[in-house]
């Protein structure tokens, strides 16, 4: 073989080693800009929630660009954990939160895993999971009376988010709360970014019916503003995860609202697919709509989905 040739053959394997470097590097790339995902929605028409809808009849979108996807059965049994809210100054709203919590009791269905955390100043685990629901009504009457005036809010929930962040499975969390806060080491933005970043349904369930209600006229400016700033937060909490917070004016509707969260689950679809979004600590939004056409007409219902994601 002459020189040339083999300077030639020398060029050509130089330039296959180093194609195959750079698919190699994209194939790395391509791998790491994309990641599984789950969605864990629910689809409404009015106020009945519609179940039965194939993959045919939902459309997904990250920042307006198309993704294909599964539908596949939500797992179960679910992960379903309560917070609720344990402080000397809920008093005046604890009839609320003993009738949410016995709603809670009442609904929820057997088999799914189930746990009971308390907070103020800070979480206490009165009851880890468990399939027996009845080990969580034990553990709220046998609660002692709360020791803290302070209701740190944003603190209790980004700590159940990162100790549900790190489950397996479809993961949901209640709130039960005033929303108020106090003197938590977290700002609200801390909580939305860690939200953003769990897949983690959240539902609150506001009380203070009482302050929503018949004192509401007797409240000064401070109070209500405190009262509008927790039910953004609650309602921030919901919309960003794809679940739906309330804010009941009457004690007997907290075991409807409890009982309506239990159905939410039953109707939950589950959305399996390669999320594109960069791992670059950014909010990244997605869309899922869902519709039927039947005798060329369309029909639009509303998806209860998470607004999008946040990874790192």
């Amino acid at each position: 073989m002459s020189s040339a040739t083999k300077d030639r053959v020398r060029l050509r394997l130089t330039a296959l080693i180093l194609i195959a470097g750079m698919s190699a590097n994209l194939l790395r790339v391509a791998a790491a800009a994309s990641r599984e995902a789950s969605l864990y929605l629910t689809v409404e028409q009015g106020d009945k929630l519609i179940g039965g809808l194939r993959e045919e009849h939902f459309r997904l979108t990250e920042e307006d660009r198309a993704r294909t996807f599964r539908l596949e059965k939500p797992e179960t049994p679910a992960s379903v954990a309560l917070l609720v809210e344990h402080s000397r100054s809920s008093w005046l709203y604890y009839n609320d939160i003993v009738r949410a919590v016995q709603g809670f009791l009442d609904a929820a269905p057997e088999g799914n895993w189930y746990a009971l955390a308390t907070f103020s100043h800070e979480v206490e685990v009165a009851a880890d999971f468990t399939r027996q629901k009845g080990k969580i009504g034990e553990a709220y009457a046998g609660l002692a009376p709360p020791t803290w005036n302070e209701v740190d809010t944003f603190d209790a929930v980004s700590w159940m988010l990162d100790t549900m962040s790190r489950m397996n499975g479809r993961r949901v969390l209640i709130v039960i709360g005033s929303g108020l806060d106090s003197f938590s080491a977290r700002t609200l933005e801390d909580v939305q970014k860690k939200l953003e970043s769990t897949n983690v349904v959240v539902f609150c369930v506001g009380v203070g019916s009482m302050l929503r209600g018949s004192y509401e006229p007797y409240l000064g400016s401070s109070a209500r503003l405190d009262l509008l700033r927790a039910e953004s937060f609650f309602k921030m909490l919901a919309d960003k995860s794809g679940g739906q917070a309330w804010f009941p004016l009457f004690e007997s509707a907290f075991s409807d609202v409890l009982r309506g969260i239990m159905q939410m689950l039953e109707f939950q679809y589950k959305l399996v697919y390669d999320s594109q979004f960069p791992a670059d600590g950014k909010f990244h939004k997605l869309k899922v709509e869902a519709f039927k056409v039947e005798h060329d007409q369309r029909t639009d219902y509303r998806v209860r989905v998470r607004e999008g994601w946040r990874f790192y």
